[in-house]
C-alpha cells in the first residue's frame, strides 16, 4: 500500500467528506479528487496537516508503521522527519520513500 492509498483508506474510515478532509489541510476539493484519481502526488507538501486532519503521524502515512500514541513524540523525531523530509524534492522524497518501504519490508521478513 502507498502513501496515498493509506490517505485515502484512513480518510473513508474516517467517515469525513472529502470537502471537510480538503479544508481542514487547506487544499481544493478538487486537487485531494486528483490525488485518489490521477495519482497526483503533491499531497506530499500537505503530509503534516493530512496527518494531524486524519489522527495519525506522517511516518505512518510514508511507511505504514504504526504512530506512538497522540501526545508522545519520540523525542521529537517525528517533528525532525517531517521537517528534513520537506527540504526534498519530489523525486528526492520518492526515492526516500522507495528505500524506507526496502527496509521495512526486509525487516518485516
Amino acid at each position: 500500500m502507498d502513501t496515498a492509498e493509506r490517505i485515502f483508506l484512513l480518510l473513508d474510515q474516517s467517515g469525513m467528506e472529502q470537502k471537510k478532509f480538503a479544508e481542514l489541510i487547506g487544499a481544493t476539493d478538487k486537487i485531494v479528487s486528483k490525488w485518489r484519481t490521477s495519482g497526483l502526488k503533491s499531497y506530499r507538501k500537505y503530509l503534516p496537516q493530512i496527518a494531524d486532519a486524519l489522527g495519525t503521524s506522517v511516518e505512518y502515512l510514508v511507511t505504514g508503521e504504526k504512530k506512538a500514541p497522540a501526545g508522545q513524540e519520540a523525542d521529537g523525531r517525528e517533528k525532525e522527519f517531517v521537517q528534513l523530509f520537506e527540504k526534498l524534492t519530489p523525486e528526492q522524497q520518492d526515492l526516500f520513500i522507495a528505500q524506507l518501504r526496502g527496509v521495512v519490508d526486509s525487516q518485516d521478513k
